[in-house]
């Protein structure tokens, strides 16, 4: 039987950028350019409640249970608009590297996670805090991410992912972005 000990880390700053040639920054760009895109089409569907700078809430949130984590392809809890966006991982079972990501597009950063999750671990937190819009954590293999004699349909895990968004906005949202099927989908779409 696993512990379930909660460590927090938070990260204050990194200038470097996580360039390692697979097209893993690429893939990143992309998919936060995607739920930027998702973020715009549905506030335009519906009207804001509040304009202006509220108390800091819990915004939004996201629960993913039974998460595949695939060897070439991102799955992605994206922030946008978080002044936190914490992120709380059980790998249940095989084992997953996290890359996380601020400000991706304005000269933030994307760093690999120094260690690789696995199923007997404790269960995982991360909170992210910089003045960025967009916050990240992508979920994936790095070591046969962009390996030409690697399906990258692959699974190497599961896992249960909760994306946590605490904000002093009231539109700011927590989505999934999963590179296979190239969407985001919002809280409302996985957790109705």
């Amino acid at each position: 039987m696993k512990k379930y000990l909660v460590g927090l880390g938070l990260l204050l700053s990194v200038n470097g950028v996580f360039a390692d040639g697979s097209g893993l920054d690429q893939s990143i760009q992309h998919m936060l350019t995607s739920a930027k895109e998702k973020h715009m089409a549905s506030a335009l569907k519906r009207p804001q409640a509040f304009q202006g700078t509220g108390p800091l809430l819990l915004r939004d949130a996201i629960y993913l249970y039974n998460l595949p984590v695939r060897a070439g392809y991102l799955q992605s809890l994206v922030g946008l608009g978080c002044d936190i966006f914490q992120l709380v991982l059980d790998v249940e079972s095989g084992h997953s590297d996290i890359v996380i990501s601020e400000g991706v597009n304005l000269g933030g950063y994307t760093v690999l996670y120094p260690d690789r999750i696995y199923d007997n671990a404790a269960m995982f937190a991360y909170a992210l805090y910089s003045g960025y819009e967009d916050k990240s954590f992508h979920l994936y293999d790095a070591q046969l991410f962009g390996a030409t004699d690697v399906n990258p349909s692959t699974i190497v895990g599961r896992a249960t992912a909760f994306g946590y968004c605490f904000s002093t906005d009231p539109s700011a949202v927590a989505l999934y972005c999963d590179s296979l099927s190239d969407r985001c989908y919002s809280s409302s779409e996985i957790n109705p």
